[in-house]
């Protein structure tokens, strides 16, 4: 179990190295591009949005990788086992993309030729508007969608090491923000409203990882007993883990190991998350398995995800056991990702 952060100050040194790790509920630590010792190439910033209920998802990605900066939006629809993404691709921008330091404040408002992908962050929520008007030969991508993020709102972050000092993650997971908004895609028009309830999680992450790495991430977002319900399941990569939290009624409750398993010959069997300390036992039950391999020789992501519904039991920081059943629809993922990048 790492240390909990509790108190502000800076994540680098003047030498570039964590002046602390461990995990925290909130971004205490002020993240300095300037300060990373690290060529530009090596430098990974990137906010991932997943915004889902159990019939349609809507993934909304802005990052800038080194290599590669992107604005991408995608369109998965579960029911049809179907995908469809419309991105634009910039090459080497090296920091370009003026990624803010903070998940906390900091506007993201960036074209690439004549697609637009912004996000503006208000007190209570994020607002999102895209256009990718060339998507299907001129079809069309399009939406604006706000994400609520109530004050106070605890989250899962993580400040994590590697053998080399001058590579870290500093990460932020955000599970259970209610989704509002409209979107078209080639035009079909989509709702998140309190009818057609949808869940947006955030992964936010300031990062200078080895050239070649792998993690398990799996996260979940509904209602159980009525109140807001999530969690972030993390680990596979740097030399401390404890990347695992619950959230229930917007409190974070915090989890030592987990990890999860799969039949990579089957993959629609169930996943089976557990830990030591018994206060994770639960099922992923797949209904969608996607895939994605991008490789560009020197950058490579190569993924493996299902999407399905949880069922099992899960327990609180007090000892509350929450059960959750088919009937509650918890809906998320499970991935295996190798990257070379």
């Amino acid at each position: 179990m790492q240390q909990e952060i509790t108190q502000e100050g800076p994540l680098l040194d003047n030498n570039g190295h964590l002046v602390q790790s461990g995990w925290g509920k909130h971004p205490f630590l002020q993240y300095d591009r300037s300060k990373v010792r690290a060529h530009p190439l090596r430098i990974k910033e990137f906010d991932f949005y997943e915004i889902r209920n159990d019939k349609i998802g809507l993934f909304l990605v802005i990052y800038d990788v080194g290599y590669q900066g992107k604005i991408q939006a995608t369109f998965m629809d579960f029911e049809a086992h179907e995908a469809s993404e419309a991105c634009e691709i910039e090459w080497f921008p090296k920091g370009n993309i003026k990624m803010p330091h903070s998940s906390k404040s900091g506007d993201i408002q960036y074209s690439m030729k004549n697609a637009k992908w912004e996000c503006v962050k208000h007190d209570d929520y994020r607002q999102f508007k895209f256009d990718f008007p060339d998507f299907m030969g001129g079809r069309g991508f399009s939406g604006e969608i706000k994400l609520m993020h109530p004050s106070g709102m605890e989250s899962m972050v993580n400040v994590i090491p590697f053998k080399k000092p001058t590579h870290f993650v500093y990460a932020q997971k955000i599970n259970c923000m209610q989704a509002f908004g409209k979107f078209t895609v080639a035009g079909k028009e989509y709702e998140f409203n309190d009818k057609n309830p949808a869940f947006g999680c955030l992964d936010w992450t300031r990062a200078v990882f080895p050239y070649k790495v792998h993690w398990c991430w799996s996260s979940a977002s509904g209602l159980i007993n009525k109140a807001p319900f999530g969690f972030n399941i993390d680990y596979g990569f740097g030399t401390e883990s404890s990347k695992n939290m619950l959230f229930y009624n917007n409190k974070g409750h915090h989890l030592d190991e987990v990890t999860y398993t799969w039949n990579p010959e089957n993959l629609q069997e169930d996943w089976v998350f557990t830990s030591p300390d018994k206060r994770v036992n639960l099922l992923l039950h797949p209904t969608f398995i996607h895939r994605e391999d991008t490789n560009f020789v020197l950058l490579r992501m190569n993924v493996i995800k299902a999407y399905g519904y949880f069922t099992g039991e899960v327990v609180l920081d007090s000892g509350e056991k929450l059960k959750i059943t088919k009937d509650d629809r918890l809906f998320g993922h499970a991935e295996y990702v190798e990257n070379r990048w």
